[in-house]
C-alpha cells in the first residue's frame, strides 16, 4: 500500500481541525509526536493524518493547506512536527519553513511532496527542512522519518538521495573537499537511507568497525558532522556530473 491509499475500513476519529482552529498550544514532553499536516489537497491530508492516527505515539493537532496557515498554526501550537509539501496555497511550503526558521520556533520540518529533483531538493535542506520524503512513501516508511525527524535527527529518502549519489564522481577539488572512494560513497548512500552503523555493515558486508571507520573519513573529508549533512554538502557543491 502506498503512502495514499486509505483503507477503506477505517476512519480516523477525532480528525483535527483545518487551518488553525485549535485553542491552545499542545503539550510536550508526553512522548507523544504532535503533527501539524500542511497539505493543500484534502484527500492526501486526510490519509496522512489516518496513517499515523494508527501509532499511539503520534498525534494530527491541525491540518492547514497555506504557508501562512502553517506558519501560524506552528507559532500557536508548537508542534513536535510539520509535514510540509512543498506547493501549498499562497505562501509556499519552502517560505513557511523559512519563516518558521526565522522566528525560532523549535517545531521540525519534514517535506513531504512529489517534488525529488536535485533544485527543489537543495532549495528544501537549505530552508530548513530536517527531513525529505516523496510522496509514494510507504506508510512504515512515513512513519519512520516522522519518529527519526521528531527526535532531531535527519531523514532524506533514498529515492531522493540515490540519484544524486549514483552520479557522484570523485569530489571536485575546486569545492576544497577531499574525493571520496567507491567504498565512501557506497557508505554514504547508505547512511542516507537511515540505516545504523550495523545495518550498514550488514549491507555492505563489513564489520562495524570498518563503517565507522568509513564514516570519519566520509565526515571528515566532507566537512560535516552528521548524516544528513554529508549528504547535502555533496549536493551543494555541484558535485554531480
Amino acid at each position: 500500500m502506498t503512502a495514499f491509499e486509505a483503507t477503506q475500513d477505517v476512519s480516523v476519529q477525532s480528525r483535527p481541525a483545518r487551518e488553525g482552529t485549535q485553542e491552545t498550544e499542545v503539550r510536550v514532553g508526553t512522548g507523544v509526536i504532535h503533527v501539524v499536516i500542511a497539505e493543500d489537497h484534502g484527500v492526501v491530508a486526510d490519509g496522512v493524518a489516518t496513517m499515523l492516527s494508527f501509532e499511539p505515539d503520534m498525534e494530527v493537532v491541525d491540518i492547514v493547506t497555506s504557508g501562512e496557515a502553517l506558519v501560524e498554526s506552528v507559532d500557536r501550537v508548537r508542534p513536535e512536527l510539520a509535514l510540509v509539501d512543498v506547493n501549498l496555497i499562497g505562501m509556499d511550503g519552502l517560505a513557511a519553513v523559512r519563516e518558521i526558521e526565522a522566528r525560532r520556533i523549535p517545531t521540525r520540518a519534514l517535506a513531504l511532496t512529489m517534488f525529488t529533483d536535485h533544485d527543489t531538493v537543495t532549495r528544501a535542506v537549505s530552508a530548513g527542512v530536517a527531513g525529505y520524503l516523496p510522496k509514494n512513501v510507504r506508510r512504515e516508511e512515513l512513519v519512520q522519518a516522522v519518529r527519526a525527524v521528531a527526535a532531531g535527527k535527519g531523514f532524506l529518502h533514498p529515492d531522493v538521495t540515490r540519484p544524486f549519489l549514483e552520479r557522484v564522481g570523485p569530489l571536485a577539488t575546486h569545492a576544497g573537499l577531499q574525493p571520496l572512494s567507491k567504498r565512501e560513497q557506497d557508505v554514504l548512500e547508505e547512511l542516507a537511507t537511515g540505516k545504523s552503523t550495523r545495518e550498514i555493515a550488514e549491507a555492505l558486508g563489513l564489520g562495524d568497525e570498518t563503517v565507522k571507520s568509513h564514516l570519519s573519513r566520509i565526515y571528515a573529508k566532507l566537512k560535516a558532522t552528521d548524516r544528513v549533512q554529508a549528504v547535502v554538502i555533496a549536493m551543494r557543491h555541484g558535485l554531480v556530473r
